[in-house]
């Protein structure tokens, strides 16, 4: 998994090195500079040397970067100009330092701030006659959105010119810890960034602007990075071999473990065939149907390997009876929203001693406050997608959509669940513990699609795996089951029963 970390973590790394390294920040930005350094060869080749290049620096350690690029690029022979964006006597710290060596180099440089009337101007003329933009404007440290001269220069750049930008670090305008693009910012070809990825290089949107994204260590030690822990993990469909558990060749379907799934309204009974034949699709050993004995003739003829449980009356009897001898529960889908529904529900997860997975309208008939007195002391993953968290918390989609990090960790905090945030790029949540999913796409915007995620978490469960282990690995095996059916019908043709007949094909990933 790629360990992600925030800006505040990031400076703590810098920081930290910097006093191993005795005090001398000058040894990291050199190792800065010469990986975009790398990167241009890599994809310019003995051509860079005919290419003309721009690079930007702003008054921070990007700018630095930028200068430290420039210095390295002459020296190469490249053709370079340099572009200050403040005055020399501006820059402090480790970037003054850069820019007075710089002065004995070369290197073609302006000064170009927002003082001078004819800046932008001269700006855009410069761009005309450059083939490569390298972008060291802002930084990680980033707190409100571009405008005024800065906006003026980052347009220029999005807007009149057509070559290849490179990024230092994130491109400028971006907030690291953001994924939203609202604010102006560079549209970059390519991001360096260093020690380690930050969320806008990977959370969507705010990933598109930034291009191929190359992480490179400039020799900051991994144990600095364990000192200062991780923001979250992104999972890959690489990690599936390494999340899954490995069991004896002489395990049975009791090994496996039985799989109970509590039905909802008449017209929704197919969410939990769905979510049932998807939970023995993805390894569990039994699974059955909780449903009144009225409704069995709608949906006895699905699937010959489901069991079903048929109540004559839906009590706190009938409900304890059923989840003998099962080792994970799932309740939600198409429950339906009534006092009646919430009764039932509130029956269900009273009487559970095993793992429950929650989902759908469990959203809708709880508030955040009774759902965590309900679930205290027991062992839950709540599944909801961005309208369901609305219901769940309060909180305006718009807000959820703009903070689904700190959003999922605040409500595992507060039920003591495993929070599953359900959208592109899920979000996993386990407290302080954060993932998010790399696999899957729009195909999974289909009808019965949460149902089949829910049927192979509590799949999971019933095997034995921990609470956000089984949740893990479920959203990023479900995801692939998706892009796998996407490549062979297309968008448009993915049903949720494609997933669930994609999912071992997932599980097993190598």
């Amino acid at each position: 998994m790629k360990t992600i970390v925030n800006s505040s973590r990031m400076r703590d790394a810098d920081a930290y090195t910097i006093e191993m390294l005795n005090s001398n920040g000058i040894i990291l930005m050199e190792h800065a500079g010469s990986a975009c350094v790398r990167e241009l060869k890599k994809d310019f080749g003995e051509c860079l040397r005919e290419k003309r290049v721009l690079c930007v620096a702003g008054k921070g350690n990007n700018g630095g970067d930028a200068v430290v690029v420039a210095r390295q690029l002459v020296s190469m022979g490249v053709k370079v100009k340099l572009v200050l964006l403040a005055k020399p006597e501006d820059y402090s710290g480790d970037a003054a330092f850069q820019i007075a060596i710089v002065k004995n180099y070369p290197v073609e440089m302006e000064v170009i701030d927002k003082e001078r009337k004819d800046g932008v101007d001269v700006f855009k003329n410069f761009l005309k006659e450059t083939d490569i933009v390298v972008d060291g404007i802002f930084g990680t440290g980033l707190s409100k959105p571009v405008k005024g001269f800065y906006g003026e220069i980052i347009n220029s750049i999005n807007n009149d010119f057509k070559g290849f930008v490179l990024s230092v670090d994130i491109p400028s305008g971006l907030f690291a810890d953001k994924s939203h693009t609202e604010s102006l910012h560079v549209v970059a070809d390519k991001t360096v960034t260093f020690g380690k990825l930050k969320p806008c290089h990977i959370l969507f949107p705010a990933c598109k602007s930034c291009g191929k994204v190359i992480e490179d260590w400039i020799t900051i030690p991994d144990f600095v990075f364990e000192k200062i822990g991780d923001y979250f993990k992104f999972v890959e469909k690489e990690d599936i071999p390494f999340l899954k558990k490995n069991f004896p060749e002489n395990s049975h379907k009791g090994t496996f473990g039985h799989v109970g799934i509590f039905a909802g309204e008449k017209g929704k009974l197919g969410a939990s065939i769905l979510a049932s034949y998807a939970s023995l699709k993805s390894g569990c050993g039994l699974s059955t149907v909780f449903l009144e004995k009225d409704d069995y003739s709608y949906v006895s003829s699905f699937y010959p390997e489901i069991m079903f449980y048929l109540a004559e009356n839906v009590n706190k009897n009938s409900v304890s009876d059923f989840l003998k001898g099962k080792n994970s529960v799932l309740i939600g889908q198409g429950l339906g929203v009534s006092e009646k529904s919430k009764d039932f529900a509130k029956k269900v997860v009273e009487t559970c001693e095993v793992p429950a997975v929650l989902d759908a309208d469990i959203f809708r008939n709880f508030k955040i406050d009774e759902l965590s007195s309900l679930l205290k002391g027991k062992k839950a993953v709540l599944t909801p997608h961005p309208g369901e968290m609305s219901f769940l918390t309060g909180y305006s989609k718009e807000k959820i959509a703009e903070n689904r990090i700190e959003i999922a960790k605040e409500v595992s905090e507060k039920t003591g669940a495993v929070v599953v945030l359900k959208g592109y790029q899920t979000v996993i949540a386990y407290k302080e513990d954060v993932f998010v999913n790399g696999t899957g796409s729009n195909a999974l915007g289909t009808a019965g699609s949460g149902d089949v995620l829910g049927g192979v978490i509590a799949s999971l469960l019933s095997q034995g795996y921990s609470l956000i282990d089984a949740a893990v690995l479920a959203v990023c095996a479900h995801g692939l089951a998706g892009d796998i059916a996407e490549c062979e019908k297309g968008r448009e043709g993915v049903v949720a029963g494609d997933i669930i007949e994609n999912i071992s094909k997932a599980l097993n990933y190598e």
